[in-house]
Parts: structure tokens; C-alpha cells; sequence
């Protein structure tokens, strides 16, 4: 009788990827890494975008997936789909007045998602034309920005990430 061969280790496949959005340069990269990196590693992006991206002080992926006015623009518009027309409840203390400039207090979230970036308390109105480099004209481009989605996730699971893809903790 032959002895039987000990089964060997198979390595772990890993089959994750975002290479569909990533610069060829960039596809290997960890999450930890790409959100170290500036934000024309997207596809789509060109380099320039880094010179503007900088005035709005977003020198990263991970700057921009953690970027205050984007998550409060994605809030408005995520919010506003449920938000019923006329409907407030009179005794409702309901508002995000810290988010938005004084002159829009007490608006409906729908009225919010269309008005400028600048809206957002803190955002210069030079960031409206800034913004409009990358096609955002409202504070809804701006929550419905696929890049700002992205880098967000990258954002997310850097924080799920391990140092080896062999490591589970």
C-alpha cells in the first residue's frame, strides 16, 4: 500500500479588486494605500484635478472620502428622498443648521440639495467654481459624486483591512 501524500495548504485566492475605477497603476495597491494617494488615481481623473483638489484642501483619496461638506451633501440628498412635501410636523425641532449658512436655516431638504455648494457653512463661495471644475454645481452633485462615493468606501475598508491577506482578526 503507498502511503498517503499529507494534504498540502492551499494559498488563499483573493479575488477582490477595483479595477474598473483605478488607474492601471494603482490596481494592486491596498485600501490603506490608494487612501494615501491623490485623487487622480481614479480613472477618469486627470492630474489637474489634484491642483484643485488642494485649494479645497483635499490632498488625498482618503481626504476626500472623509471630507465634512461631501458627507453632509450625501445626508441631504440621501434624506431628501424621504422628506414629504409640506408635511413638517409644527412642533418638530428637526433642523441641521450647523451644516448650512444662516440664510438657509429652515429650508426643506429638497430646497437644500439645490442650492450651490457654498451653502454649506464653511465652504467658500470660491469652492462653487472650484467644485464646477469636477462638474458639482449644487450641494446634490456634490452628495451624488461617484468619485466622493468611492473614496469614501476606500475610506471604510482600510479601516476592515489586515497587514496580510493570509491574516483574519
Amino acid at each position: 500500500m503507498s502511503e498517503e501524500e499529507p494534504p498540502t495548504k492551499k494559498a488563499k485566492t483573493m479575488n477582490m479588486n477595483m479595477d474598473h475605477c483605478l488607474t492601471k497603476e494603482c490596481q494592486a495597491k491596498s485600501f490603506h494605500e490608494l487612501s494615501t494617494l491623490p485623487i487622480h488615481s481614479f480613472k477618469g481623473i486627470a492630474s489637474w484635478s489634484d491642483d484643485v483638489a488642494l485649494k479645497l484642501k483635499l490632498k488625498t483619496i482618503g481626504d476626500l472620502g472623509r471630507w465634512k461638506f461631501y458627507k453632509w451633501a450625501r445626508a441631504f440628498v440621501l434624506l431628501a428622498t424621504e422628506e414629504v412635501e409640506d408635511h413638517r410636523d409644527e412642533t418638530s425641532v428637526l433642523n441641521a443648521n450647523k451644516a448650512l449658512d444662516k440664510a438657509h436655516e429652515g429650508k426643506s431638504l429638497k430646497a437644500i440639495i439645490k442650492l450651490p455648494p457654498s451653502a454649506l457653512q464653511g465652504l467658500a463661495e470660491s469652492a462653487d467654481e472650484l467644485l464646477g471644475a469636477f462638474h458639482i454645481d449644487s450641494i446634490e452633485a456634490l452628495g451624488n459624486w461617484k468619485i466622493a462615493h468611492l473614496a469614501s468606501a476606500i475610506v471604510e475598508l482600510a479601516e476592515l483591512e489586515t497587514s496580510s491577506i493570509e491574516e483574519h482578526k
